[in-house]
């Protein structure tokens, strides 16, 4: 006769047999659905391939009319100086883009309509006013990529689409690209997808993501923050590809372009929109501004939020001490050739370009990597251009506590990067039966610097084969069982640290890998940022007003529980309403 013991034990092993189904078939799903994004996004890049203005055959007849489009040309609510309450700005008319970006392509999912002068506000001018935007960055950034760089999404062609949903925020995610929404405030309809500043950082997440894909599920409030900086940065330098905002940045800044400008000042509308709802939560005048004098702190010494005028580890807060400092160099590269002039400030943005995509490259993903990516940086500029901004560089990032003195002394000696030469692999997209053809000769950069001939070759790959870091397991009281996750734990070739941690009789012990993703893991929590999957205790029980907050997933593995990442998002994400 069955005791109530065995009863018991039964009923826990159906429940356990449950379960481990339950688990089985979500998991199947998501990779049915996955399967069925990959080919939907193929079969509308072949189509589109036809369809898009400038593909063979279909462009303009030679000596017909080229119809005009509007645009912002900058964030809708740029001024030369902000105002409290301001209007949108007037539109400019531009030809319709006719480039294709042969291995950077992109798919909005909305409608194409023939180009015209639309309004602000219809499906039709969101159409255009965000095909050019995303053209204006790809074709930035697409010449400087190593040859045979690839999007990290799932799908070959980047999915893009412009209203995804009722949010004040824009995100990409490698299972849909990017993902723009809207909201009303104050009985304004804003649209994030109709500013180029968010468009242009959303797309510098996916170029970073294509560039060093080991980023994305890296556990470190640093690799995190860089990510955020980096597409603030492609907003500002894709902003100065357009003459006409040029001559209105000289003119804002007489020259001097760390002060507080339109081009400093990053997603203008989105920032007065989440003021409405949290006064502190952003800048007074925008999103982010990198006109600012943020100095680096460890951030095992900062709070998980703070508010928008002070420093904490949550991304987009931490970010303004790399953005800050990029905007420093900027200006002391363009005033090292005399008097500033439109084309000396094109070439400027170009050559920091190259400096960010080397420093990018060589930098290796270790625990300080605003120091390495910096160090990378320094030791890049004696490669191009003669030598001539590493001073400027390297003054640039000591003064902002991103590297030490000491470390500045120690870069003098440090390895000089070679260049390596890069060539496109023969099938750009293996097994997925898309002809080499359909991306045209092989684009981007026959060569790339490295240390020796070592490099990261992770930009070859695609959403299926993006490499991650190696895991680590990590113990804390707070967490029930230990998890794994991708530690930034790769060697480096320089002796270098940020101010806080060397050169300071005070600074704190180095942290390591392990405390790192420590740390990280333990803001997710306390922002809420967490989503548990089938972790237990305190995770399980920090559920979010809105489970789109969630920004990382613990995903049972073969090998245990690991830390993924969900996506990046363009704002910040502490708020239970405003942006998550």
């Amino acid at each position: 006769m069955a005791t109530v013991a065995d009863a018991s034990t039964e009923s826990d092993s159906l429940r356990d047999d449950l379960r481990t189904t339950v688990q089985a078939l979500s998991a199947a799903v998501q990779a049915l659905t996955q399967a069925t994004q990959v080919l939907r996004a193929t079969t509308s890049m072949m189509v589109q391939s036809m369809q898009q203005p400038g593909a063979a055959g279909v462009g303009p007849r030679p000596g017909a009319a080229v119809a005009q489009i509007n645009v912002w040309e900058d964030d809708p609510f740029s001024e030369a100086s902000p105002t409290e309450n301001p209007v949108a700005q007037p539109t400019i008319g531009e030809a319709p883009p006719t480039v294709v970006i042969q291995r950077l392509r992109w798919q909005i999912a909305e409608a194409r309509s023939e180009p015209a002068q639309r309004a602000p506000g219809t499906p039709e001018f969101r159409f255009w006013n965000a095909e050019s935007a995303l053209t204006r960055c790809a074709g930035f950034w697409a010449p400087l990529l190593p040859q045979g760089t690839r999007w990290s999404t799932l799908a070959p062609v980047l999915p893009v689409t412009l209203v995804a949903g009722q949010w004040l925020n824009a995100r990409y995610r490698r299972i849909d690209g990017l993902q723009f929404f809207r909201d009303s405030v104050n009985g304004r309809d804003i649209f994030s997808g109709e500013s180029p500043d968010v468009v242009c950082h959303e797309m510098g997440h996916a170029v970073l993501d294509a560039i060093r894909p080991e980023l994305f599920h890296a556990a470190s409030s640093e690799t995190a923050a860089f990510h955020e900086a980096f597409g603030d940065m492609s907003s500002m330098l894709v902003s100065m590809q357009l003459p006409s905002l040029r001559a209105k940045i000289l003119g804002d800044t007489n020259g001097r372009l760390n002060v507080n400008s339109r081009l400093s000042r990053v997603a203008e509308q989105l920032g007065w929109a989440l003021r409405q709802r949290s006064r502190d939560s952003v800048d007074v005048d925008c999103l982010r501004n990198a006109a600012n004098r943020f100095f680096y702190h460890s951030p095992s010494t900062l709070p998980p939020t703070a508010p928008a005028n002070l420093l904490s580890t949550e991304p987009h807060s931490l970010a303004r001490v790399f953005t800050g400092a990029f905007l420093d160099a900027l200006a002391a590269m363009l005033s090292l050739n005399g008097p500033p002039t439109d084309a000396q400030l094109e070439a400027v943005s170009r050559d920091m370009r190259q400096l960010l995509v080397d420093g990018i490259l060589t930098a290796p993903i270790a625990p300080a990597y605003f120091s390495q990516v910096a160090a990378a940086m320094v030791q890049a500029a004696i490669a191009r251009n003669n030598g001539r901004y590493r001073p400027v560089l390297l003054r640039v990032f000591v003064e902002r506590g991103i590297l030490s003195p000491q470390a500045g002394g120690n870069l003098e000696t440090a390895p000089v990067p070679n260049v390596l030469p890069v060539r496109a692999p023969a099938d750009p997209y293996p097994g997925m039966g898309i002809a080499p053809m359909e991306f045209g000769t092989p684009s981007g950069s026959p060569t790339l610097l490295a240390f020796g001939e070592s490099v990261a070759r992770g930009f070859q790959s695609d959403g299926a084969t993006a490499p991650s870091l190696p895991l680590l397991q990590v113990n804390a009281e707070f967490l029930e069982t230990p998890i794994l996750v991708h530690a930034p734990n790769e060697s480096s070739p320089f002796a270098v640290a940020p101010a806080a941690l060397g050169g300071s009789r005070n600074a704190p012990d180095k942290p390591s890998a392990a405390d790192v993703a420590l740390d990280f893991v333990e803001d997710l929590i306390q922002r809420g940022r967490l989503q548990p999957g089938n972790a237990k205790g305190i995770v399980a029980n920090m559920s979010p007003a809105r489970t789109d907050r969630y920004s990382h997933t613990l995903e049972q593995t073969d090998k245990g529980m690991v830390l993924k990442r969900l996506h990046f998002d363009c704002g910040l994400c502490d708020h239970d309403h405003p942006l998550a």
